[in-house]
């Protein structure tokens, strides 16, 4: 079932959000554009996630994108669009609004990577607490290549991978596959590609129906053992401040 706030039904809007057996499924949903990222969707990635996140019904968030593919990372042409989108001035703070809502929501997010996740898609992908992956999909940190700040690639790997998987993702800019990631220690299952969706979402299900909010309070507990000076929170932050010292983000293809 959907819920108010969020508009489900409209298939022009950027991001859906359906709640239905304790899961809410959150769609990034521009796939003409291979679900490429704006400002106006990452606000309603932010107000899918902080909704999802405030309701009592709801055990896990599974987040994918439409059309068959996770996310192909910044939309290169409406960011360099002559004249600029209206939107273009607070895209980064939108950006890391989405990330905050993501790292601040309390039930465990499943990730279905699907063909692709690519720049600002990959980033969204490192903020899912759990990753399934294609054989055939990649992954791919490449601001190296283009010159910009990985800030919130590097702001959730610093807090979940070590310095090693750090480096050979972001100083190298390259593709990784499935498998790759699965060896590094990014995603939890690797199936085929086709598969990658009911994978994702039966592991989500999965969790979503423990008994007595158990993800939910396993998420919790966890933050609470692992936490160190720096939170996931701090961290956004801290990507957030690199964005707003790179300016207003006109990238270019690598």
């Amino acid at each position: 079932m959907s819920h108010p706030g969020v508009d489900n039904h409209t298939t022009d809007r950027p991001v859906l959000l359906e709640v239905e057996d304790g899961l809410a499924s959150i769609v990034l949903n521009r796939p003409e554009r291979k679900n490429a990222i704006i400002g106006p969707l990452s606000d309603a990635l932010a107000a899918a996630f902080i909704e999802a996140s405030g309701r009592d019904d709801v055990g896990a968030v599974l987040l994918h994108g439409a059309g068959g593919g996770f996310c192909s990372g910044l939309d290169l042409k409406e960011y360099n669009a002559d004249p600029p989108p209206t939107w273009i001035g607070t895209a980064s703070s939108s950006f890391a609004a989405a990330h905050r809502a993501i790292a601040e929501c309390p039930v465990p997010v499943v990730g279905a990577l699907e063909r692709f996740a690519i720049n600002g898609g990959a980033g969204l992908a490192l903020a899912c607490d759990l990753l399934v992956a294609g054989e055939e999909a990649f992954f791919q940190v490449g601001e190296v290549r283009q010159g910009m700040p990985a800030a919130m690639n590097l702001a959730w790997l610093s807090g979940r991978h070590p310095l090693s998987v750090i480096h050979q993702i972001t100083l190298t800019g390259r593709r990784f596959s499935g498998p790759d990631l699965h060896r590094l220690g990014i995603v939890l299952d690797v199936v085929a590609d086709d598969e990658v969706l009911d994978a994702a979402r039966g592991l989500a299900l999965e969790i979503a129906g423990f008994p007595g909010s158990a993800g939910r309070m396993m998420k919790e507990h966890t933050a609470g053992m692992v936490a160190d000076v720096v939170t996931s929170a701090d961290r956004i932050d801290r990507g957030a401040a690199l964005l707003a010292a790179a300016g207003r983000l006109r990238p270019g293809r690598a």
